[in-house]
């Protein structure tokens, strides 16, 4: 995926394989045994009669709110794997010893469903106990915060359709606005870490010995570009008091003219900025300020009313959001927008709103980022990336299958590269038509 980081896996020398697509088979299968199955079996435990009343259960909220929030919480996940890989197992999947080898959905069928899903469980909370706020890390136990993130996901899951079923693309849109979107930073999807190593932020954890993540050069010269004062909240200084980004896609020899260094002790490139990667650094999976630009793309396309105009206020409010969210003051804000770079135009729309949207995502859901580069074409990345493994060294579309697809569902597995087609980093998923 492209990426706002370069990497490297050693203490002492860059290894950008990583960057270079060198991985191509991904494993979804912690998804599926990790938080599909443990959301599977709160809607079960709340919806059997022989435990839904039990004082263990009870204590966490009524039954409908806890099935409402696991539904939301399920179709976030599905939503990152099929975006990841296309066509996967989804209405054969979690059956357990009663089906070791699910087919595969086609991906328009899981998107329909997770549309559904996200609309159903919002009418599944009731006048019930809340979900304590200890226990709900996302949104503390607010019903409302959990309706505004289903019907942005919703927002977010129709858009995606602009290029390959722009007419339900535009009624299901219409349809998540009319629920209610987020309407606030207070609003966002937040996973927050904590000032303990038993679940800090993952890139605090890299810092401490070694050193694996530079910025790279892209978003350093986008952002000084823009005069942006998020830089130095994105990036930290190097050792003369710049910033420098490691220019995507190099390797080998040319590597040797970089300097990683330390915290303490900066190179010549920047590290992550310790704002965004300190211990306790949260991660925000969808932010008010991407509903914003979602927002501003749906006015210029016409799937909302007010054209232009309102595209323009819902970009300044995206940017504004994400300013905020980042800790830059009212007056640099201020400045930052009135910039003719910055300033909105219907000329160049789309290439300012998708710039401010991946910008707004730093180190936020990186597969959302990826998933609107290969909807729209935007930003202008570096693509084809020199030296990269992938086919014709083009950002890949998609990941292939583990392994174990081949090895153990096969039958499945040839079905589904019929359909879908073959299992390879260049083939495109169902709503990547740009």
């Amino acid at each position: 995926m492209p990426a706002n980081c370069t990497h490297n896996t050693s203490p002492r020398r860059f290894n950008t394989n990583e960057s270079l697509f060198s991985l191509k088979q991904y494993d979804y299968q912690g998804y599926y045994t990790g938080p599909l199955k443990d959301l599977k079996t709160i809607i079960e435990v709340n919806t059997d009669a022989s435990t839904k009343g039990l004082q263990a259960i009870t204590r966490f909220g009524s039954n409908s709110n806890q099935i409402a929030t696991a539904r939301i919480l399920t179709a976030f996940v599905y939503l990152t794997i099929t975006d990841r890989w296309g066509d996967i197992p989804y209405s054969q999947a979690l059956s357990g010893k009663a089906n070791f080898t699910p087919a595969f959905d086609p991906q328009k069928d899981i998107y329909t469903a997770l549309m559904k899903e996200l609309d159903e469980a919002q009418k599944q909370f009731d006048g019930g106990a809340t979900i304590p706020a200890q226990q709900d890390i996302l949104f503390g136990g607010d019903i409302t915060k959990w309706k505004h993130w289903a019907n942005s996901l919703h927002a977010i899951m129709a858009l995606r359709l602009s290029k390959v079923d722009p007419t339900t693309g535009r009624a299901e849109y219409a349809k998540a606005v009319a629920g209610g979107l987020m309407d606030s930073n207070n609003d966002n999807a937040t996973y927050v870490y904590l000032a303990a190593q038993t679940n800090e932020n993952p890139y605090y954890g890299n810092y401490r010995s070694r050193y694996d993540y530079a910025v790279s050069s892209l978003v350093v010269n986008t952002l000084s570009g823009l005069n942006d004062p998020r830089l130095p909240v994105y990036a930290a200084q190097t050792a003369s008091k710049t910033y420098v980004g490691l220019p995507y896609g190099t390797s080998g020899a040319a590597l040797g003219q970089y300097s990683k260094g330390t915290r303490s002790k900066p190179g010549n490139i920047s590290l992550i900025g310790i704002k965004v990667s300190d211990q306790n650094s949260p991660t925000v999976w969808t932010s008010f300020a991407q509903v914003m630009f979602t927002q501003a793309e749906a006015a210029h396309l016409g799937w909302i009313t007010g054209g232009d105009a309102a595209a323009a206020t819902f970009y300044n409010k995206g940017v504004a959001a994400s300013l905020e969210q980042n800790g830059v003051s009212s007056s640099d804000e201020s400045a930052y927008l009135a910039q003719a770079s910055v300033k909105f135009s219907a000329a160049t729309a789309m290439n300012q709103i998708m710039t401010q949207k991946w910008i707004a995502g730093f180190l936020g859901n990186g597969w959302e980022s990826w998933a609107e580069y290969r909807r729209t074409g935007l930003p202008k990345l570096l693509d084809p990336v020199p030296g990269s493994l992938s086919p014709d060294q083009k950002i890949p579309r998609r990941q292939q299958y583990p392994q174990t697809e081949n090895d153990l569902n096969k039958a499945n597995y040839n079905a589904v590269i019929a359909r879908q087609g073959p299992d390879a980093l260049n083939t495109r998923v169902y709503w990547d038509k740009q």
